[in-house]
């Protein structure tokens, strides 16, 4: 192999790692990001240039979205070597509860589309749980709060997320997809076959395509209540970002509004809601910017979840009486406490 043979395949999985189909800043996402908010600015008439509209300096070149890249390139780093690899641990599942079929045994089939959003469903509840799971728990909250303490947003914000938030919902999917292909593909004795779009599940292909960038921007696209109960809008999601108290604990899902509506979470405007974004008390006042640059948006969390978990350890050790349990029961952890 040539140097620059070399040289192109370095250049081919870096940019294929921050900026690749599987991402949502891919260039065919980003086109059609253009376009539809291209047709949103049109079908609204909006009084300015176009890009001074999709793309404002207000926005783009904030401190908050500065920090957005610096993690960004942090996290891509981190895929690209393999950090929230655990493809091993889906085999190693699927092996375990599969049922090896033996020779000459008929296999079913099951057409790749289906298979494709059965796989969807599973990745998404399980992004769901992650999600949720991080909001409710003090010690993984600090984690999470990382990506809300975005005080603008925009489609680099979605990658605002602490490595421990990633490795999480990366051991979380692992589990339940390898239960999935384990039980559908092996013990239902039905081969895997996905329909697939250039290496991505054909379901994600079509979300990323129909704008999941506009989630994280400062542009409110709606459904409509109809379509709100079963799939979550980018208003929707602005909504989760928001310092409202009302607005707290609202809307987890990342595709399907299904779960937050099975599990009493869902959220849905009857109008267009003015925003405010960034981390808040259970008030809804805003918070003093804890992480200001990569440092402190790496170390923070870490920090926080530790002070959390030594709390748990002290009652642990010196356990309350049950009166002073019943008591002093904590409250639900907000959205935006810390």
């Amino acid at each position: 192999m040539s140097a620059i043979d070399y040289l192109y395949d370095i250049w081919s999985h870096i940019s294929h790692t921050v900026a690749g189909p599987t991402t949502r800043i891919w260039p065919l996402y980003l086109m059609a990001t253009f376009f539809i908010g291209y047709g949103v600015y049109y079908h609204r008439k909006i009084d300015q240039p176009f890009l001074y509209w999709l793309v404002p300096k207000s926005i783009y070149q904030h401190p908050s979205t500065l920090v957005d890249i610096k993690v960004l390139l942090v996290s891509r780093a981190l895929y690209g070597v393999g950090f929230f690899n655990l493809t091993l641990l889906n085999t190693h599942i699927a092996m375990q509860l599969a049922v090896v079929p033996s020779p000459g045994q008929e296999l079913r089939h099951l057409h790749p589309f289906i298979q494709a959003i059965t796989l969807l469903l599973v990745a998404d509840f399980a992004t769901y749980l992650v999600h949720r799971l991080h909001h409710e728990s003090r010690i993984l909250w600090p984690f999470h709060s990382l990506h809300h303490s975005a005080e603008v947003l925009s489609p680099i914000t979605v990658y605002r997320k602490h490595p421990i938030y990633d490795l999480i919902g990366s051991l979380i999917k692992g589990i339940l997809i390898g239960s999935f292909q384990g039980i559908v593909h092996m013990a239902l004795k039905i081969p895997p076959d996905y329909a697939m779009v250039l290496g991505v599940n054909a379901g994600y292909f079509l979300f990323n395509l129909a704008g999941s960038n506009f989630r994280h921007s400062h542009i409110w696209l709606s459904y409509g209540r109809p379509i709100e109960y079963i799939f979550i809008s980018p208003a929707q999601h602005q909504i989760h970002h928001s310092t409202n108290p009302r607005h707290f604990n609202k809307n987890y899902g990342e595709i399907l509004a299904i779960w937050d509506w099975l599990f009493g979470t869902l959220y849905i405007p009857s109008e267009r809601e003015e925003l405010r974004f960034g981390l808040a008390n259970s008030e809804g006042t805003p918070l003093k910017q804890r992480h200001k640059g990569l440092i402190s948006a790496l170390m923070t969390p870490l920090q926080d979840s530790y002070k959390q978990l030594k709390k748990v350890k002290v009652k642990t050790l010196y356990p309350r009486s049950p009166a002073d349990n019943n008591s002093n029961k904590p409250a639900r952890l907000t959205s935006n406490d810390q």
